[in-house]
């Protein structure tokens, strides 16, 4: 069993929770990357709830993919289709049902959120194994999350970042940090030298050639500060994970094509990994029905910042 460590960031107005950066301010954030611009990932949601803020995307018409670490916080609205949800921007939708994978502490650290309603915005594509194929050392994909901007994971940010990261572990058997339960395959490692997800990109995607190849869940074992270093991403291509979400939501979830008609998304036959769990168990938490609760109005009620993006502290 692994410990894991959270940041909070008490936020009372609007301006402390997430202002806009102002004008002239630097673009840096997930840690090393740019600003977002409108319309480039849709699908990548805001995550809220009353004491916390996590990344996800979007999977299906009326689900969203997000760290399981974040289905404890209770996520009652996602932002959908916005580059700032500080910002009247973008589509708000209630969570319904929110289902954490099974042990995700040492196995997938991955959950679900189902909507009130679909989305407008169209879901994102996993990856399928002609595309998860390019996921070697070396390789580029890229983190997209609303999380800090700070190697120190301080400050406070609401706005939409990128940034390429470089895979150093592609089946995260030698990285300090990977889920023994789960290696090899179930996640990988990327990042560092000051680029680098942060704390609340927990959840957010990683694409690899548009496709959805992985999901943020924690930063590397490494000394110095929380971020910059490189971190570990959960295969959300991965058999287990997605037959775990199919059976969760009753959705076939849609492949990226390969140039021939994609299937359903259970029987891609990529990287399994070792975890046998495959029952619907799971931390679950009620949520909004609708999607009229405004995200000024959460911030009215005193939103904390679950700024995490969990890190392994030993066994």
């Amino acid at each position: 069993m692994f410990r894991f460590l959270s940041i909070l960031a008490l936020a009372s107005s609007t301006t402390a929770l997430a202002a806009p950066s102002p004008a002239g301010s630097p673009d840096e954030s997930v840690v090393g990357g740019t600003v977002v611009p409108a319309g480039r990932w849709p699908d990548a949601v805001a995550v809220l709830a009353q004491t916390a803020a996590c990344t996800g995307t979007l999977i299906a018409p009326d689900v969203v993919l997000t760290a399981g670490h974040c289905i404890g916080v209770h996520p009652e609205l996602v932002i959908v289709n916005t580059t700032d949800y500080a910002t009247h921007g973008g589509e708000a939708i209630g969570v319904t049902k929110a289902v954490a994978y099974p042990s995700w502490e040492d196995r997938y650290d991955v959950g679900v959120l189902v909507l009130a309603h679909p989305a407008s915005t169209p879901p994102r594509p996993i990856a399928s194994s002609c595309t998860a194929k390019d996921l070697v050392r070396g390789h580029s994909v890229e983190v997209v999350g609303f999380g800090l901007t700070t190697k120190t994971g301080t400050g406070n940010n609401s706005r939409l970042h990128q940034a390429k990261l470089v895979v150093s572990d592609a089946t995260c058997a030698d990285a300090a940090g990977c889920a023994p339960a789960v290696a090899p395959g179930g996640e990988f490692a990327a990042g560092g030298d000051g680029t680098d997800a942060c704390f609340g990109d927990s959840g957010g995607p990683i694409y690899l050639d548009d496709a959805l190849i992985g999901v943020v869940s924690r930063g590397l074992d490494a000394p110095g500060q929380p971020c910059g270093n490189g971190g570990i991403y959960v295969r959300a291509d991965a058999p287990k994970v997605v037959a775990w979400i199919e059976k969760v939501t009753g959705k076939t979830l849609q492949r990226a094509s390969c140039g021939a008609a994609d299937g359903p998304a259970s029987g891609d036959p990529s990287l399994a990994g070792s975890d046998g769990a495959d029952d619907t168990a799971g931390c679950s938490a009620g949520g909004t029905a609708g999607g009229s609760t405004s995200v000024l109005a959460l911030v009215a009620l005193g939103l904390v910042l679950h700024r995490s993006r969990r890190r392994h502290q030993g066994a």
